[in-house]
């Protein structure tokens, strides 16, 4: 179902700002994202089982993100004290 204002201009489109390539402050919307995932050429493609397992499996990213940051994080020593052996 396309936006009022046309494809690609609903809440969720953010326009390029001229950056260059990707993941140089170019905002790209949910739904494009959903599109690349699944291999899907247009928004009237996408289903609500599309949504449903984007949104489960970024759950389950960040989770295992999250679980990874939480062993991964670097032991910080205690300053020692003025009368410990070196």
């Amino acid at each position: 179902m396309e936006s009022p204002n046309g494809p690609g201009n609903g809440p969720d489109h953010h326009p390029d700002n001229g950056s260059g390539g990707e993941g140089q402050g170019r905002r790209v919307s949910v739904v494009q994202l959903i599109c690349r995932a699944y291999g899907l050429s247009d928004v009237s493609e996408i289903t609500v089982e599309h949504i449903n397992r984007y949104v489960t499996e970024r759950r389950l990213i960040e989770e295992h993100t999250h679980h990874i940051r939480g062993r991964l994080r670097p032991r910080i020593p205690r300053p020692r004290a003025a009368g410990d052996a070196a």
